[in-house]
């Protein structure tokens, strides 16, 4: 059992599952959870802190959600499911709405609604000085949200960074990205461009390609790994999970081949589940690594 740290959106996400793919000037039906266009637990942090607990291990989340009662709500649900949510901070105004669109093919549309970033001023995450105690085995930022570099250096593991991020500034020794995030040239050198951004610490930069599998790109060596087509029910999520059986290979002691089949297990595990943050996976779902 390990301890983790995961900097992340905590959210509720409300899905739709619709009888076909939308089209321009289509017309098409949906259903709602439960019928009433209920939220489930998800957000970034909270679909990669779950998976992890699920391995068995400690997990702490670092995020912001509205001071409202949809604050308290995913809050409860996070601590539900296992995380610990002593450094989820609150900010003023209220909760956003987020619609998960999924298709029959199991691929999802992220849809927020109502998101004014010109208006969105998150306050700070506490600080490591004032929570001395949770040093972590490893960190995953999914979010750079104010504070997350402090979290990033005071971790005594790897420290895995969703990527491109144009805020965060901090260590990383893996990057995260999937393909259809990245311009033409930072795919003509993934390495380099991610290492010009993030420094020398940098060691490998990891693209996703959906059910190609994935690749890790280093100074010399390019890994790719991929896992035996599986039926895909709901693709939310699965870039998250991935992120964290990378992390949670990694801080293991695994090498970067072996941390990238591993993260690929558990990404295709979680396609074939109805759900955002994987609550619901059934025992030993996303196992731990062991050499």
């Amino acid at each position: 059992m390990a301890d983790f740290l995961v900097i992340g959106a905590l959210a509720l996400d409300r899905p739709v599952w619709l009888e076909r793919g939308l089209e321009r000037g289509g017309r098409v039906a949906g259903r709602s959870l439960a019928g009433r266009l209920e939220g489930r637990l998800g957000g970034g942090g909270a679909n990669a802190g779950v998976a992890l607990t699920k391995a068995g291990h400690r997990v702490s989340l670092a995020s912001l959600v509205a001071a409202d009662d949809g604050g308290d709500q995913v809050v409860a649900l996070a601590e539900a499911a296992g995380l610990d949510t002593s450094l989820v901070g609150r900010r003023p105004g209220e909760s956003r709405t987020t619609l998960i669109l999924i298709d029959p093919d199991g691929e999802r549309l992220v849809l927020g609604l109502d998101l004014d970033r010109a208006r969105l001023v998150l306050p700070p995450l506490p600080s490591p000085g004032d929570h001395a105690a949770t040093q972590a085995d490893g960190v995953y930022v999914r979010a750079a949200f104010p504070g997350a570099e402090a979290w990033a250096a005071y971790s005594r593991g790897p420290v895995v960074v969703h990527w491109p991020s144009p805020t965060y500034a901090g260590p990383a020794d893996v990057v995260v990205c999937s393909a259809d995030d990245l311009g033409a040239e930072i795919l003509a050198d993934p390495f380099r461009a991610a290492r010009t951004v993030l420094g020398p610490r940098l060691s490998a930069i990891v693209v996703t390609h959906g059910a190609e599998g994935a690749c890790a790109h280093t100074a010399d060596n390019q890994i790719t790994a991929r896992v035996a087509p599986v039926q895909v029910i709901d693709s939310t999520a699965a870039g998250d999970v991935f992120a964290a059986g990378l992390l949670e290979a990694l801080s293991a002691g695994a090498g970067l081949e072996a941390a990238l089949q591993h993260a690929c297990v558990w990404g295709a595990t979680t396609v074939g589940l109805a759900s955002s943050a994987p609550i619901d996976a059934p025992p030993h779902a996303f196992r731990p690594f062991s050499p």
